[in-house]
């Protein structure tokens, strides 16, 4: 009589899928980074990032450019703006740019600053590479 429909909608687990490539917190880059496969960073990154499947950010990251994939999870901190499908900004995270998302979640304690655009017309830039 009072049955609740389920949302068909899940959010997306990144942390228990694969993670292909790590940076660890000592390692430094300079300049963009493309791929298809999730990304784990916990070292500094100067240069944007383009990733098909999915960025994770951990505690100790710090980026100085713009993020782009299906699914982000920050828990450190960006500096730049950022276009995905999902972002998922952790009470440790950090944004300073605008963010370009179809579905957003923050915890307490998560901080951005900068617009919020929450438009489904936004297309995820493909990272062209050729699949091996």
């Amino acid at each position: 009589m009072f049955k609740k429909e389920v949302s068909k909608i899940q959010p997306t687990n990144l942390s228990q899928q694969a993670i292909s490539t790590v940076i660890a917190s000592e390692i430094e880059i300079t300049g963009d980074i493309k791929g298809t496969n999730t990304i784990r960073i916990d070292g500094k990154v100067t240069g944007n990032i383009t990733i098909d499947s999915g960025i994770i950010l951990g505690e100790n990251a710090y980026v100085d450019g713009s993020l782009n994939s299906k699914t982000i999870i920050i828990y450190g901190t960006l500096k730049g703006n950022l276009t995905c499908d999902e972002l998922q900004l952790r009470s440790t995270g950090k944004v300073e740019g605008d963010l370009n998302v179809k579905s957003l979640e923050v915890e307490i304690g998560g901080k951005y600053n900068g617009k919020v655009n929450m438009s489904a017309n936004h297309k995820i830039i493909e990272s062209n590479l050729e699949k091996v």
